[in-house]
């Protein structure tokens, strides 16, 4: 379960933004469909099932999802030995002297197997220079460890409180921790017991799609080889009304002799070795006949591009479903009609379990539906500096009844494309 990110001096971010999930207890509508109740014993607030960010093109919606996704893959993969060598792949806020010498910092807070963690980190192409956890088992706040780098000896010194265990180990733990890697990757690499639900979080719950990142239909194909499976993915497609009565899969080794024959030899030899022994899928669909009801078989490229996107997009997100994932999402009406975006987020909403989604849009007829709370919708605009700012609509302390999306296109909340009329031939 995702509660809050932050993120500070990160490509068009300057100032640390923070996204919230947290549901405000001011607003009551839709508690019981749209947030859920955490279930730890401290006075946790419930958490949104979902949360939309609007804002024009440039305005930092994909720098917020870039950098959970940096976060998320440098706890992945820093202290693994490919990195060794490697600079941190960061970019700092670049239009001032003060930004672009100083560090980015994350920090993120979650729950996982019922303990609520708080981490970050501050680092630059170098090094880390911060790194902080803290856990509350009970609601009971515990520092496991702090990590900071003292310029003036050049090494980084460690605080560890006695509820973090590991003895003698974190001191090889320390010293095996290079100056690119996090001291959680590296300690959970040399396997550190207490941290693993902490790396079980971001490896197998939390999932980032970058805008215009191909989805392939593979893995809901992998799905359908399964009939209860299968079955869950039509029941997901026709809720759409896509009126799809069967999906059969088709699998078997890769053949050089489905290759093009007029593909140059060195591109041909390339596929063949790397395609070598692998399986390969095809999926047919089948539709009934309208006066017979005799089942009718489509290709996938017969399909329409929206039943070809929803198709991909079905296995991955009845996985998140199904395994209480958090997917984050930047621009998810790029391929699926708005209609079907309003039909995913109501599907979420009625599930009992605790999935989240966040996602960037430009469509704004969702928020006229009322399907969304006031306190899921987000706004991103460029400030005066050219920095990016996110802040959610109840800054604006909407009325209940308020018309949000006109209010939107009208300017009052902001996060909207400032255009100027140009002349391109001249003329008066």
């Amino acid at each position: 379960m995702l509660i809050q990110f932050s993120v500070e001096n990160y490509r068009s971010i300057w100032g640390r933004q923070t996204l919230s999930m947290a549901a405000s207890t001011y607003f009551k509508e839709l508690e019981q469909l749209n947030t859920f109740n955490t279930g730890l014993d401290e006075k946790m607030p419930r958490l949104l099932r979902s949360s939309v960010i609007y804002g024009p093109n440039a305005s930092g919606k994909s720098t917020l999802v870039l950098a959970l996704d940096f976060m998320r893959s440098h706890v992945i993969n820093s202290a693994k030995e490919s990195q060794a060598d490697e600079e941190i792949p960061i970019e700092p806020f670049k239009l001032t002297a003060v930004s672009r010498s100083s560090d980015s910092e994350f920090e993120i807070s979650f729950i996982e197997e019922g303990i609520r963690y708080q981490y970050g980190f501050r680092c630059n192409k170098r090094r880390v220079t911060e790194e902080w956890l803290f856990a509350y088992p009970k609601g009971r706040p515990q520092k496991w460890f702090h990590r900071i780098f003292d310029q003036t000896n050049c090494k980084d010194e460690y605080r560890f409180s006695t509820t973090f265990l590991g003895g003698r180990k974190r001191q090889d733990w320390k010293e095996q921790t290079r100056p690119n890697a996090l001291f959680l990757s590296t300690a959970l690499l040399l396997n550190s017991e207490q941290l693993k639900p902490v790396l079980s979080w971001f490896q197998k719950r939390l999932r980032v799609v970058e805008a215009h990142q191909f989805l392939s239909p593979n893995y809901t194909m992998t799905r359908c080889r399964d009939d209860a499976k299968k079955q869950r993915v039509l029941e997901f497609l026709n809720s759409a009304g896509l009126s799809i009565s069967d999906i059969q899969i088709d699998t078997r080794t890769f053949s050089p002799d489905i290759l093009p024959k007029d593909i140059p030899a060195s591109v041909r030899d390339e596929l063949v070795q790397k395609m070598a022994g692998k399986e390969m899928m095809k999926a047919a669909f089948f539709h009934e006949d309208i006066e017979t009801r005799e089942p009718i078989e489509f290709s996938l490229d017969e399909e329409s591009d929206g039943t070809r996107a929803l198709f991909a997009f079905a296995g991955p997100w009845l996985d998140v479903v199904e395994n209480e994932r958090i997917l984050i999402v930047d621009e998810l009406d790029t391929s699926l009609h708005p209609l079907i975006v309003h039909h995913l987020v109501k599907l979420l909403h009625c599930q009992t379990c605790k999935a989240q989604i966040v996602f960037t849009t430009h469509d704004t007829t969702i928020l006229s539906q009322r399907i969304l709370r006031r306190d899921q919708i987000w706004f991103m605009e460029k400030d005066a500096k050219n920095s990016s700012q996110l802040y959610p609509l109840s800054d604006y302390s909407p009325r209940d009844n308020e018309a949000i999306e006109r209010g939107y296109l009208n300017g009052r909340y902001g996060g909207i494309p400032f255009l100027q009329d140009l002349d391109f031939y001249g003329q008066g």
